[in-house]
């Protein structure tokens, strides 16, 4: 546990923890299809003796089927309502916008996800589903001009790198920006750290949003984001962390662990405070 931690903690007593959301690639597991990590399973089973728990994900390459059937057989997840992607929001949102309907930027291996979006170059959405590692630029054209003339454009996440088989690889961010930059407009963000994610998680759950708490590798989006959304963001050094990422991100995370091993005491400490 990092320096400073009983000043966390006792910040922390002020409201009560309500929900723990915890990322998987490089908190629980190695990567999104990876192995555990070292005393992951141990850790969230003594976090759901306590408290609700919900695994919160970014991940857009594997599907929802194969990933929360990798987690259960991992003995992480124990049903797949708790398991979160950004997926979900989508679904839910953009047909109520009726924004179901237009380009659609996934991989072949991630379709089975969108069988609710109906693809169409003259649609009146954009939605960006993947990191885009095998689509040349040519490719990204018919979605450019529906930007330019005015189609919603809507992006899975904003993250900018993640790791996979012990190597960082751009992510979703990336491909994000350079249609932004292109068409001069922003996306909207369905996942981490979205409002629109966290208040879908906060109403699933029946809590605050403000009482949950969000543990994750990335300084950016788990932590800081959350922190700035009205609730505690941890941040862990493992998967992709990098020495000093705390010190690059505003606001500050809530509290900086080893691993997540040390986190079920720390929000049992918090209860011993009045």
């Amino acid at each position: 546990m990092s320096e400073g931690s009983s000043e966390s903690a006792r910040s922390l007593a002020d409201s009560a923890v309500a929900l723990v959301c915890l990322d998987i690639g490089g908190t629980l597991t190695e990567d999104a299809s990876g192995p555990a990590l070292p005393g992951a399973v141990e850790a969230v089973s003594a976090l759901r003796d306590r408290w609700p728990v919900r695994l919160v994900t970014n991940t857009t390459s594997v599907p929802f089927r194969v990933l929360s059937e990798r987690l259960l057989e991992l003995g992480i997840l124990d049903e797949p309502g708790h398991l979160v992607t950004p997926v979900m929001v989508a679904r839910t949102l953009l047909p109520k916008r009726g924004h179901h309907r237009g380009v659609l930027i996934a991989d072949k291996a991630q379709r089975e996800d969108y069988a609710w979006f109906e693809e169409a170059e003259d649609g009146p959405a954009v939605l960006l589903a993947t990191e885009a590692h095998e689509w040349k630029i040519r490719d990204l054209q018919p979605a450019f001009r529906r930007l330019l003339d005015g189609a919603a454009f809507y992006t899975l996440t904003r993250n900018r790198y993640y790791q996979t088989g012990g190597e960082l690889r751009t992510d979703v961010g990336a491909a994000a920006a350079l249609l932004a930059y292109s068409c001069g407009r922003e996306p909207e963000t369905l996942g981490k750290p979205s409002a629109l994610l966290f208040d879908a998680v906060a109403k699933a759950a029946a809590v605050k949003r403000e009482s949950i708490v969000m543990v994750g590798d990335d300084a950016e989006v788990d932590a800081a984001a959350s922190v700035a959304l009205g609730m505690r963001g941890f941040l862990v050094r493992t998967g992709k962390y990098r020495a000093g990422d705390e010190d690059r991100v505003s606001p500050s995370p809530t509290a900086v662990l080893d691993s997540l091993d040390a986190l079920p005491d720390l929000l049992r400490h918090t209860e011993e405070f009045p």
